[in-house]
Order: C-alpha cells, then sequence, then structure tokens
C-alpha cells in the first residue's frame, strides 16, 4: 500500500476511503459453491506506530474478517494518532468515514470522545453539540481525566460555571489549582442560585458553604477566622479544607484604623459647583444617618471638604495634609492629575475614572463594616512593612502598614457600565438579532461601540465569529424615522408592493411587512429622541405579523419630570435605572425626608444625590469587597461590586412602563 503515501503526507479524502476499500459494502453473494481458505496470518512488523500503519492493519482486518467493530477500533487508533500528530483535518476525514458506514455499538463511545477532542477548536461547532459527544463516552479509569477536562473546556465555553466547577474536580490537575478554579467560577454565580447549585452538584456544596460563611462574617475579620477553624474541621480531609482560597484567608487578615478625618474633593463653585453641591448632599445626608447610629461621639468623623474648581494639584495636596481618607475627586482629569501626586497611605474612593489606569492601584484599602474603622490587608502592604499573624490586631503596626499603603478605588456613573448591563441582560434572554439605534453625539456612540464590542464577546462565547446587529445613527427625528424603517424594511417592503402595482395596473391591497429576523431593538438617545423612536417602532411592525419586538433602553433614556404624556409615548419601553428612582425601594423614610429637605430635585439631582449616598456608605466597606469579589452592596444607585482593577461596578434594576406607569421586573 505505498501508494498511501508516508507519514505526513496530506491525504485526500478519496485516498482514505480507498484504504478502507469500501468497508460499508459486504462481499457479493454467489451461487456456486467456492472453496474456502483459511485468512492469511497478518505480520507484525515492529516499527513506528503511524497512522499509515494503522489504516494498513484496519484494511487487512476488513479483508480477513469482516469485522467492523474490530476495523473500527484500528481507524480510530489511526484518527488519533492523526491528532496527536496537529493533522486534526486528517483525524476529521477518517471519523467521517467511520460515521458514514454507521457506528456499532462497541466503537461508539471511543468515536465519541475523539470527535468531542478533534472538534473541541473547530470553528462553528457550538459547545452543546461538543456536550452531546462527551454524553455518550462512557467514563471509566483510564479516560475519567480526560472526560473531565473536556466537561470543564465545554462547560467554559457555554458559560455554565458550575457545571465547569464541578467538572474540574476530577480532573487531574494539582488540587490547590482545582481548587482556585472552581473558588474563581463559583465567585461569578448570584447569590440566589447558590442553593440550587449546591443541590444539584453535591461535590460542591463545601465551596457554597464557604462562600455563604464569607457573606456572614466578611466585615469582621476575627469572627470569620475562627468560624474557617470550625469549618477546616468539619471538611477535615477534603480538598476545600486543605487548600483554603487565598482571597478567604486575606479577608481574615483584616487590620483596622480609626478613620477620624475623611476628605471630600469635589467642585463647589464654578460652573460644575451646583453638580457638586448636589453630590454633598448625597455625602451629608449619608453622614448623619451614619451618626444617628454611633452611641459613641468620639467615634464621629470629621469630613472636610475642599473645593477643586480652579485649584491646582500643589494645593490640593497640601489642603488633604494628613488626611488618609478621600472621596473623590468628581472631574476625570482631576483624578488623573491628582493619583501620582498623592503622598504614601492615602485611600482614595475617586467619583470618576481615568482614561488608563494609575500603576498605584496595587494595593487595596481594607475595611470593616461599622463605619468607623478602616484598614489594611497584611498581604497587600509593601515588603518592608508586612505584618505577622501574631501581630494582626496591634495598632502600632496597624499604623505603620497603612502609612506605606496606597489604594485606589474608582466609583462613577459610567455610561458605559450601562451598555454593558443592557448587553449582558438582552443577550441572556435569548435574544439575538437586535436592531441597534444611536444619537449621533459622544455620550451615545460611546454606549453604542461598549454594546457592540460587548455584544461581540458574549457571541464569542457561543463561537460565533459574527455578532448579528443592525445599526441605526441618526441626528434628526426625519433621519431617525428613516433609519428605522429603513433597519425593518419596511422602505423595502413599499417598494415592492408599488412595484407590484405597476407592473399589475392594479392596487396591491397588503400592509408593508417588517423583518421578522429582529427580535430586540436598543436605543441609546436622549428621553425626547426616545419618546419619538417608539411610536415609530410601532408604526413601522406590521401588526398583523403577530410579532413583538421589544425595546430596551437606558437610564440615559428616561427622565422623571416631563409627566404622563412621556409615559404614554414609552409604552411597553424596558429600562434599566437606580432602584432609587423605582417607585418601590427600601429607602422610603430617606426618600420622604429628602423631599422635604431638598424640594423640586429633577431627575439628575436625584441621579447625583443617590451617587454621593452611596460614595459615603462604601467608604468603610472597600476593603471586603476588593478581597472578595463576589460580595456586594445594595446601594441608592444599585447593587454595586468591586473588580479586580479596583473599579465599583453598578448593576441596576430593571423596569418596563405599562398603563402609564413604571413598574419594576423581577428578572
Amino acid at each position: 500500500m505505498r501508494y498511501i503515501g508516508h507519514a505526513g503526507k496530506i491525504f485526500t479524502l478519496s485516498a482514505i476511503a480507498l484504504v478502507m476499500l469500501g468497508c460499508g459494502s459486504t462481499a457479493k453473494q454467489s451461487s456456486r459453491p467456492v472453496a474456502t481458505t483459511q485468512p492469511a496470518e497478518v505480520v507484525v512488523v515492529k516499527e513506528d506506530v503511524t497512522p499509515e500503519r494503522k489504516l494498513l492493519e484496519a484494511k487487512q482486518i476488513w479483508q480477513q474478517s469482516r469485522d467492523k467493530t474490530k476495523r473500527n477500533a484500528l481507524l480510530l487508533e489511526a484518527a488519533q494518532l492523526y491528532f496527536n500528530n496537529q493533522q486534526p483535518i486528517l483525524a476529521q476525514q477518517v471519523l467521517f468515514e467511520i460515521k458514514q458506514d454507521g457506528i456499532p455499538t462497541a466503537n461508539q463511545s471511543d468515536y465519541a470522545l475523539l470527535m468531542a477532542q478533534v472538534y473541541a477548536n473547530e470553528k462553528g461547532t457550538s459547545a452543546d453539540q461538543l456536550l452531546a459527544f462527551v454524553d455518550k463516552v462512557s467514563v471509566d479509569a483510564t479516560n475519567q481525566a480526560l472526560v473531565a477536562n473536556l466537561y470543564t473546556q465545554f462547560y467554559t465555553r457555554k458559560g455554565d460555571f458550575a457545571a465547569a466547577a464541578n467538572s474540574v474536580l476530577n480532573t487531574d490537575l494539582p488540587e490547590e489549582e482545582k481548587v482556585q478554579k472552581v473558588w474563581s467560577w463559583l465567585s461569578t454565580v448570584p447569590n440566589d442560585e447558590l442553593k440550587s447549585i449546591s443541590e444539584r452538584y453535591t461535590a460542591l456544596a463545601p465551596f457554597v458553604t464557604l462562600r455563604e460563611l464569607t457573606h456572614q462574617y466578611a466585615s469582621t475579620p476575627r469572627i470569620l477566622a475562627n468560624n474557617l477553624g470550625q469549618f477546616t474541621q468539619v471538611y477535615r480531609g477534603h480538598v476545600l479544607s486543605q487548600h483554603l482560597p487565598k482571597e478567604v484567608v486575606e479577608a481574615t487578615q483584616v487590620t483596622n484604623i480609626e478613620a477620624t478625618d475623611v476628605a471630600v474633593l469635589l467642585p463647589l463653585s464654578g460652573r460644575l459647583g451646583r453638580t457638586g453641591s448636589v453630590v454633598k448632599n448625597g455625602i451629608m445626608a449619608a453622614y448623619y444617618q451614619d451618626i444617628e447610629q454611633r452611641s459613641n461621639e468620639r467615634d464621629q468623623p470629621r469630613l472636610r471638604f475642599i473645593d477643586t474648581n480652579e485649584t491646582s494639584v500643589e494645593t490640593l495636596v497640601e489642603q488633604i495634609g494628613d488626611t488618609k481618607f478621600i472621596i473623590g475627586p468628581l472631574l476625570k482629569e482631576t483624578v488623573e492629575q491628582l493619583t501620582p501626586a498623592l503622598p504614601f497611605g492615602v485611600n482614595m474612593l475617586a467619583l470618576n475614572r481615568p482614561d488608563e489606569e494609575e500603576s498605584l492601584n496595587t494595593n487595596k484599602l481594607q475595611t470593616n463594616s461599622n463605619g468607623s474603622n478602616t484598614g489594611v490587608n497584611e498581604s497587600n502592604t509593601s515588603k518592608n512593612n508586612s505584618l505577622s499573624e501574631s501581630a494582626l490586631y496591634d495598632g502600632s503596626e496597624q499604623l505603620e502598614a497603612l502609612v506605606n499603603t496606597t489604594s485606589l478605588n474608582y466609583f462613577g456613573l459610567a455610561p458605559e457600565d450601562e451598555a454593558r448591563q443592557l448587553a449582558e441582560f438582552i443577550f441572556n434572554k435569548g435574544y439575538r438579532a437586535p436592531i441597534v439605534i444611536a444619537a449621533q453625539s459622544s455620550l451615545y456612540q460611546r454606549m453604542d461601540s461598549t454594546f457592540k464590542a460587548h455584544w461581540k464577546a458574549l457571541n464569542s462565547i457561543e463561537n460565533k465569529q459574527r455578532a448579528n446587529i443592525t445599526s441605526v445613527v441618526f441626528n434628526d427625528s426625519n433621519s431617525l424615522r428613516e433609519g428605522i424603517t429603513q433597519a425593518l424594511d419596511v422602505a423595502q417592503s413599499n417598494a415592492r408592493i408599488n412595484q407590484i402595482e405597476y407592473m399589475t395596473n392594479d392596487e396591491v391591497y397588503n400592509l408593508p411587512r417588517s423583518r421578522r429576523d429582529i427580535d430586540a431593538i436598543v436605543a441609546f438617545a436622549s428621553p425626547q429622541d426616545t419618546e419619538l423612536l417608539n411610536p415609530i417602532i410601532e408604526a413601522s411592525l406590521n401588526p398583523y405579523d403577530d410579532k413583538l419586538v421589544p425595546v430596551y433602553a437606558t437610564s440615559r433614556s428616561i427622565e422623571y419630570d416631563s409627566g404622563k404624556n412621556q409615559w404614554r409615548d414609552l409604552q411597553n419601553v424596558h429600562f434599566i435605572d437606580m432602584p432609587w428612582l423605582m417607585p418601590t425601594h427600601p429607602w422610603q423614610k430617606l426618600a420622604e425626608e429628602v423631599a422635604t429637605a431638598l424640594d423640586n430635585q429633577n431627575t439628575m439631582q436625584k441621579r447625583l444625590f443617590a451617587f454621593g449616598y452611596d460614595a459615603y456608605q462604601l467608604l468603610p466597606k472597600l476593603g471586603t469587597l476588593n478581597t472578595l469579589s463576589y460580595l456586594t452592596h445594595d446601594g441608592l444607585t444599585g447593587t454595586l461590586s468591586v473588580n479586580n482593577k479596583g473599579e465599583v461596578i453598578r448593576k441596576q434594576p430593571q423596569a418596563i412602563i405599562r398603563n402609564e406607569e413604571v413598574q419594576m421586573l423581577m428578572e
């Protein structure tokens, strides 16, 4: 069979089929008796095992015995060798021939396992298709680790991190690495899903218990440390008790320092003076509420407000003085200029994000939850001032550690965050072909770009190379109407109707049809433009198509000051916004007090007030939020968490306009 070629030569599909000599065919029947002879003995030649050798052996077996199971076993070995030799195309060709001939039961498990391996990185193959192959594999001691690795890979690609975490425990990775992977994946799971995960995957129950433990005691490190000791005793021998996640260990090493002086940097005069004053009102409201809850007047921190308007960086640093805790500045350029000039030992919650993250954010501010003390994490202090375990709660060493630590966190009402959240929400609802309508202004174009980039990333998880988005950009009501009708294909439908009428010289009684592949519409536009947009969309959709296309928007498209007419025009529009602006929220008493003290606040002022309020409340919680990324704070501006860049991420609730009212959605 030298015509097969040598190892490494690329065969065509027909060449491999020729080697198999029509494996699906059976010997022709003859009416005349034929002499039978014993099959020639297969001579085993000692040489390097090659896929070509396995193909030749498969041919010999088939010619001698017509044993499809044995022949297929050799063909699968050939395909495996091709795959091991970085020749997946040839492996796929062999597997294709096997499938064409029908797969005996005895070969199905090995075939499915090899299909999963060969097509694991093939473009266009979905995670569900690959998981279906692995599900058909008979797992035993010889392939358990391989199967677990494949499950882990495909569940991760699918975004089912709980299933991936369950699978990784059966891989051959080192135990410490297993724990870290499981913990990082479970850290992305929402709190309300933990119980069902624990019930579904019993192997993950200890991890869920540990996460619940940290939720309960993260704000009190000493109590958390004691409970971790009990946890390791209960789960003695479990891999988790031997390798506790490093984040959890760090959370027990928080030390506390009293924050007696907090400097707040805001523009309190000039063009942005009114904006800064509204943020200040929110900070003061949270401050007074904090004071009311304190039993000891000596624990009350002192707030100092510093006006950043037309103030140089040098002057700001001078006014900050020895203060170790800062809220602000509000403006991005001030944040960027002030950050490198900060003295060591300052912990700043900036009320904006710089365009390029500063390198100072290598240490994380650690705090407790009572609002009076802040502190540092032992593992994040400078190398020359690391704290010993025996001195975790010694005040003198706490001060020394803090002086050598600079921590930065960024909290802003970034419109890009809302665009990203909207993309995730719509994608998770199952929509895949949205129209994205964006006004031609810098703000809405930024949101449009962020949405599309994140949408592409979400599609790549499903191994889709193309994000199916129809884009509309407008700058006035005429271009808005024209863009929507073209995107929905209504204009083309009208043209087709007119053409038919011209050709037949008869009136065509039909309605223009809108595209049926569109499943959602996303709007990045001002409240006024959004009020115009919704009726245009409703008018463009054929009522006889019996298809409801939902419209989604962000808080930037909603205003609560225009009266009830706007709610009529926004009927059925879904949107995300701060809990503080929703009709039902847990701060009703505070809302009444604010309404009395600060009469006639407009929508933007309400948002800025909530922003300032949350900034003050976040300050003592940043330590645990930085250390344990899955912990959250339920604030007026949304559910807040901190990512690994030190940025505060907001998740806002969803609502819909129905019957000219805002109604919360619990999804």
